[in-house]
């Protein structure tokens, strides 16, 4: 028993170390980074990416996507974590979670709350324009998919923009 658990732990450990963090690398180089971002899809493939200052930042470890959908609440979000860099985005939005509406993100929201965590920390408030839409809720297979897009701006820090942002996610109930 004992050789099965340190076995399990020691594929786990070289899968961890062995992961791809999201950030596009050398085998990108031909394309562009709208390119790069995951396609648009609509079946739950669980895929989450966005342009950060028209950087491709595409969540590629599914640990680090999270879709919660509990008591009224979306908890949606993705980040890419290395060496280099540490992003975090989360989105907060209250029912009712409609197709084809495009909910603002812009800091006078009832319906949203987000941050972006790297050296730098935004807050909902300080987000000055930015919108999210679903094209695709699946109450019975638990899918979400949609597009999202925000422009934000803290104190010593650089303006954020975020383009291009979609997700294509199944979440929990």
């Amino acid at each position: 028993m004992k050789t099965y658990l340190l076995s399990l732990l020691l594929i786990s450990l070289l899968c961890f170390i062995s992961c791809d963090f999201g950030l596009t690398g050398d085998e990108d180089e031909d394309l562009t980074e709208l390119e790069k971002l995951p396609p648009l899809t609509t079946t739950g493939e669980n895929t989450f990416g966005y342009l950060l200052n028209d950087q491709a930042i595409n969540v590629k470890n599914t640990l680090r996507i999270t879709a919660l959908y509990q008591h009224g609440q979306l908890q949606l979000g993705g980040g890419v974590s290395n060496l280099e860099k540490d992003i975090d985005i989360t989105i907060l939005l209250s029912d009712p979670l409609m197709l084809n509406k495009k909910y603002s993100l812009k800091n006078t929201s009832k319906y949203v709350d987000f941050n972006i965590f790297s050296t730098c920390t935004y807050e909902f408030e300080e987000t000055y324009e930015g919108s999210l839409n679903f094209v695709k809720i699946d109450r019975i297979n638990f899918i979400l998919s949609g597009t999202f897009e925000f422009s934000t701006v803290t104190e010593g820090c650089d303006t954020v923009n975020i383009t291009g942002g979609r997700f294509d996610v199944q979440y929990t109930p």
